[in-house]
């Protein structure tokens, strides 16, 4: 599988939502970014929701560090991992995964379902 296919566009209204939360939660410095950001390309499966980011459409996928690491139920209670990776200017990447290993993830998880990977998930 590939790592990434092009998939240049905008921001949706739910991965706007989503990083307003995350970033307001860990890296405040970066939403005044998320206007600005441009989705490049998306995970090489072509199913989960994960993105790359650039500056403008022609920008390099770059790969970043780990930067905020959190989980939330999907639509179906299966949980799913929610990675931004990011440089120190701008994030690269919002990543979905299937924690059990087990579920397909196609969509986003619902905010409120949200908690970091280093609090309690059964909570």
């Amino acid at each position: 599988m590939k790592y990434s296919i092009p998939d240049k566009r905008e921001l949706t209204k739910s991965e706007i939502e989503l990083l307003i939360y995350l970033f307001g939660k860990e890296k405040s410095e970066w939403t005044n970014l998320i206007g600005n950001l441009k989705v490049i390309a998306r995970c090489g499966c072509g199913k989960c929701p994960t993105i790359m980011f650039g500056k403008t459409f022609d920008s390099e996928i770059q790969k970043g560090n780990l930067i905020i690491d959190y989980a939330g139920k999907g639509e179906n209670g299966e949980l799913v991992g929610i990675s931004v990776f990011g440089t120190d200017q701008m994030p690269t990447e919002l990543e979905f995964y299937s924690i059990d290993g087990e579920s397909d993830i196609t969509e986003i998880p619902k905010i409120d379902t949200l908690k970091s990977i280093n609090e309690n998930l059964t909570e």
